[in-house]
Order: C-alpha cells, then structure tokens, then sequence
C-alpha cells in the first residue's frame, strides 16, 4: 500500500505539473491574444475615422452641389417663368384683338339685316293691293336681295376666315417661339446638370479609390496577425505535445509497475485470504448462533452507505445545477451581444438607406416642397425636444421604483423557498402599491404554485415506490417517465427543485438530471 500511495502520488503530481503547465501556456496566449487584440482595435478606429472623414466630405460635396443645383434651378425657372408670362400676355392682346373683330362683324351684319328688313317691309305695305305680276316682281327682289345678301356673307366669312387664320399663324408662331425656348433652357440644364455628374463622379470615384486602399491595408493587417497567431500557436502547441508525451511516458512507466505491484499483492492477498478462509470455515461452524447478530450489522452498514452515496449525489447534483446556471448565463449574455451588434448593424443600414432616400427625394422637389419639408423637419424636432423635456422630469422616479421592484422580486423568490407565508404576503402588498402592473404576476405565479402542489398530491396519493425500487426498473412501469412515480418530497429530496422547475428545464438537461438520480447502484 505504501508504495500504491507514492506511485499515486508521483502520478499526481506530473499530472499537476502538466495542468500548471497548460494554466500558464493559456494564460501567455490569452494575453498576447488580448495584445493582439487592442493592436487591431486600434487599427480599426484609425481606420474607421479615416472612412468617416472621407465620407463627411463626400456628404459635404453632395449638399454643396445639391445647393448649387437648386439654386441654379430656381434661377432658371424664374428665367422660365417671365417668358411665359409674356407669351401669355401676347396670346391674350391676339385673341381680345379676335373676339373684338367678331362682334363688330356680327354688330354690321345685324344692322344691314335690320336695314334691309325695314325695306322690305315698306314695299310689302306699298304693294299689298298690286297685281300678281307685282307680287312676281316682289318674289325676284325678294331673291336678290337674298342672293346679294348671300354673296355679302360669304365674302365676309372670307374675310373673317383670313383673319382666323393670321391669329392662328400669329399663335402657332409664338406658341413654336415658346416650345424652341424651353427645349434650349432643357438642354442648358441637361448639360449642367452632366457637368456636374462628372465632377461628383470623379471625386466618389477619388473617394472609393481611397477607401479600397485603406480597406486593402486592413485585410494585410488582419492576415498579418493572423499569420502570426497561427505561427505561435502552432509552436506552442508543438511544446505542449511535446512535454504531454514526456508526461505520458512517465505515467505509463508508473502504470507499469503498479500493475505488477498490485499483482504481486493480489497474489498475497489470495493467498492470505485462502488462509483467511479455512479459519473462517472453522469459526462459522462455531458461530452459527452469533448470524443475526451480523446480520444486523450489516443492514446497518448498508445504510450508512446509501446514506453516504445519497448525500455524494445531492453533492453532484448541486455542482452540476451551478455549473448549468453559470452556462446559461454565459449563452445568455453571449446572445445579448449578438442581439445588440445585430440592432446597430440593421438601424445603420436603415439610417443610411433612409438618407439616401430622403437625399434622392430632394433632388427630386420642386423649392416650395424642399421649404415645405424643412418647416415640416423643423417642427418634428422641435416636438422631439420637448417630449424629451417633458419625459427627463420623470425618468429619476421610474429607475428608482424599477430597482425597488426588481430587489422585491427576489425577495419573493427567496420568501417562497423558505415558505414564509407573512413574508410573501407583506413582499406582495409592497410590489402592489409600487407598480399596479405587477398584481397579474403574482397571480399567475401563485395560481402555477397551487397547480403544481394539486398535482404533486395526486401524484405523492398514486406513487407507491422507493428510489432503490425505481432503480431495478421494476416490470409494468413507463421507464421514460421514472420521476412521476416519487412523492412530492422524494422528487425534491432527490433533484434539488420542484416539479415545476423541473418541468421548464430543456429536454436534455431532464434526461440528465434523471440519469444521475435513477444510475443503478453497483
């Protein structure tokens, strides 16, 4: 046995050479990694401001050019505007002019037809006794007059048909006037507006020039020290290997010779139990009367040993429940930083998105719209600050109630363990005058708790097994589901939580708990 204990020890401590080994080899990496790191960061803000300021004066260009276009459009449409209005003011003097013509036109017309009726009707009452040859002479006058009074018409129709048709050269003529003026102000402002392309296109071409440069740079970086990284690890791991093969090497010499070691005591120790056994043949015949005596105790032993191995079990039952938390809380905050680096990534590019949208919306307005818009901004941000104003008043009162709330919770939590009825009542009565909001929680927190103590009643009333029986797998029983079949304080003395708690735990983590608890005991 002493030379068990010193090759254990020996073993021990090149085991723990090799761990303090491995702790200073992660510790050396972990801090050049940590070096490495800050190097790159800076090199990542260096570099990101170098991008910023690139982009702040490609902004700035934009909105200079933006505010030379609007202001040159502006002047043109003034330009464009006094043109129209006189054209305008021409075609009007042409069509007064026209309609002019024509009421004095009709006015003659009227008078002469009035004149000639008049006539007429003076020779109708003059010959109203006259003979038919007179009435004859009457109808060809009447016919004359008519003819006369037709060929009149016409050649004033004429006349005022080449009167229309001067107005309607005159019109399409400043009308073509017109049109050929818009067509050179299009042309000016398509050139311009060309110009002015080619210039913002070669300063974002300068620009994104620059930044493929400095993006160039950081990927050599990056491979850089990612050669470096690989590099070292690779000699660090090769040093690792080297003494882990050295380790093991002693180990299995000292393996080695406690295995002969221990054969040389198990051939004693058969030997010597041989001896043992004829002694002991001798001494059972002789101690038949003293059998119940050891029966005893070795029921007794028996118990002080489940006693020992239950208690081993809630020991790695609660080790394994601790490191299960800490787990979660790593995911947990591991998630969150994913969560929040995927927010910001998503609200710039909505951001960016946004502004560019708003910068091609403004291109495309007209200058009442880009002044309606401001006045519009202007008011919005406005109403913003004094939203903010109004909301910073109460902001102080709202974290404090919200601390007080979250220190009431756990408080809550710790009362239910420890079943303080007056506690949990005095703690719910706090968090109902602090916040209405939370009376729905406690509700529905008491109303599981009830749910969960009904039916680990019914379940303690319908269980009728032991753990050492549930784990010889007794014949009839749904193996899968061995935990239903324990009492509400078996199921707590055994797994360290309620049934509950048990309940939300992931599937996985079930199987293993129950795996520990119901292992078959050797």
């Amino acid at each position: 046995m002493a030379e068990e204990n010193a090759a254990a020890e020996a073993a021990n401590k090149i085991k723990e050479s090799v761990e303090k080994r491995k702790r200073e080899m992660a510790e050396a990496k972990a801090k050049k990694e940590a070096e490495e790191m800050e190097a790159y960061m800076a090199e990542e803000n260096a570099a990101a401001e170098a991008a910023n300021k690139i982009k702040e004066s490609i902004e700035k260009r934009k909105r200079e050019l933006a505010e030379k276009k609007a202001q040159k459009e502006a002047e043109e449409m003034e330009a464009y505007m006094a043109e129209e209005k006189a054209a305008a003011e021409a075609a009007n003097k042409i069509k007064e002019g026209i309609e002019r013509r024509k009421r004095e036109l009709a006015e003659t017309k009227a008078a002469r037809e009035a004149e000639e009726m008049a006539a007429y009707m003076a020779e109708e009452a003059a010959n109203e006794g006259a003979s038919e040859a007179m009435k004859r002479r009457i109808e060809e006058r009447k016919r004359e007059l008519a003819e006369k009074k037709a060929q009149k018409e016409a050649e004033e129709m004429a006349a005022y048909m080449a009167e229309e048709r001067a107005a309607e050269s005159a019109a399409d003529a400043m009308k073509r006037r017109i049109e050929e003026r818009k067509r050179e102000l299009a042309e000016k402002k398509a050139q311009k507006e060309a110009e002015e392309m080619a210039a913002y296109m070669a300063e974002e071409n300068a620009s994104a020039s620059a930044a493929e440069q400095m993006k160039r740079r950081i990927e050599e970086r990056k491979r850089e020290l990612a050669e470096k990284k690989a590099q070292k690890e690779a000699e660090e791991m090769e040093a690792y290997m080297a003494e882990e093969n050295a380790a093991a090497g002693a180990s299995e010499q000292m393996k080695r010779r406690i295995e002969e070691r221990k054969r040389e005591l198990a051939e004693k120790k058969a030997q010597k139990e041989a001896e043992e056994m004829a002694a002991y043949m001798a001494e059972e015949r002789a101690a038949e009367s003293a059998a119940d005596a050891m029966k005893r105790r070795i029921e007794e032993r028996k118990r002080e040993l489940a006693e020992k191995k239950a208690q081993k079990e809630a020991e790695e039952m609660q080790n394994y429940m601790a490191e299960e938390k800490e787990r979660e809380a790593q995911q947990e905050k591991i998630k969150r930083q994913i969560e929040e680096t995927k927010r910001k990534k998503e609200a710039e590019k909505k951001a960016l998105e946004e502004k560019q949208m708003q910068m091609y919306q403004l291109s495309q307005m007209t200058p009442e719209q880009r002044k309606a818009l401001l006045a519009k901004r202007l008011a919005e941000k406005k109403a913003a600050l004094a939203a903010a104003s109004a909301d910073a008043s109460g902001s102080d009162g709202a974290a404090d109630k919200n601390k007080q709330l979250a220190a009431l919770k756990l408080a809550f939590v710790e009362a239910k363990k420890k079943g303080d009825q007056e506690g949990l009542k005095k703690i719910v009565l706090q968090i109902k005058a602090l916040q209405a909001e939370a009376a729905p929680v406690v509700q529905q927190v008491t109303k599981q708790e009830g749910t969960s103590a009904i039916a680990a009643s019914k379940s303690e009333q319908a269980s009728k097994y032991t753990l050492a029986q549930l784990r010889a797998r007794p014949e009839g029983l749904d193996h899968s589901k061995l935990e239903s079949y324990l009492t509400d304080e078996q199921f707590r003395a055994y797994f360290k939580m309620t049934r509950l708690q048990f309940n939300k735990l992931p599937k996985i983590k079930q199987d293993k708990l129950k795996e520990i608890v119901f292992k078959a005991s050797n």
